[in-house]
């Protein structure tokens, strides 16, 4: 594609139809033909854009009033499955819509269910645990990510995975409660997870390490004062 991109002429042919969708809805918006926009609002160095069979190039413009543009070009590549290259550091991605916790649920079902096997499951919820490319902001969406991401796990020297199918089960039921509860409660839920973190800490790490932690939660308005210095007594 890059290379396309930078030759002087252009393969013939009929326009990929989503090349199509994603070229009309950006010019809709920023135009790139008479009558050209504002000047404070025009997002293009260059015009017209150079549209292909199979890419558009555009040359935007270094100061903010590019902004909008990009957000939009982003939101479009997502929508029409297109590929962006940026020719600065030659770096492509496909942009992807975060995944929602319904279908966390389904990729849960699939597994249990055995519509998909743990390395398929693995595989699709990989780029979300590993690299995310966006912040998953629902939390019990992130929490059902990482825990189907770890029962692809195996144990060096022993056949099997490290969570056996009760386990993924008995995960799946959990992973539902914490649902029900944060919905009723967030505020409540996420507390419940910093005390238990904090406890966890002094359990393993002894108090030390648990004091500097929980200073770090009150500065950051995670635990208060009283929550963390009853988490550090409640061991003596």
């Amino acid at each position: 594609m890059a290379h396309r991109c930078q030759a002087p002429g252009h393969v013939e042919g009929e326009l990929d139809e989503r090349i199509v969708g994603f070229y009309e809805r950006l010019r809709a918006r920023f135009p790139d033909h008479p009558p050209y926009p504002d000047p404070d609002d025009c997002p293009w160095m260059s015009m017209p854009l150079d549209v292909g069979i199979d890419h558009v190039f555009m040359c935007l413009s270094f100061s903010e009033r590019s902004h909008p543009a990009t957000t939009l070009i982003a939101e479009l590549a997502t929508e029409y499955e297109l590929t962006l290259w940026d020719p600065q550091d030659g770096s492509a991605h496909r942009p992807v819509t975060a995944p929602s916790r319904q279908d966390v649920e389904a990729w849960w079902r699939d597994l249990l269910d055995g519509r998909c096997s743990r390395e398929e499951t693995f595989d699709r919820v990989r780029p979300w645990v590993e690299d995310p490319p966006d912040a998953v902001e629902d939390p019990i969406t992130m929490m059902g990510l990482q825990q189907l991401h770890g029962f692809a796990l195996t144990v060096d020297g022993r056949a099997g995975h490290l969570h056996d199918d009760q386990e993924v089960r008995a995960g799946f039921e959990q992973w539902l409660t914490h649902g029900t509860r944060f919905d009723a409660d967030p505020a409540g839920w996420r507390r419940d997870r910093y005390r238990q973190a904090l406890l966890a800490v002094l359990r393993d790490q002894g108090r030390q390490h648990a004091r500097t932690l929980a200073k770090r939660m009150v500065a950051a308005d995670w635990l208060s004062t009283e929550d963390a210095e009853q988490i550090l007594r409640s061991q003596h």
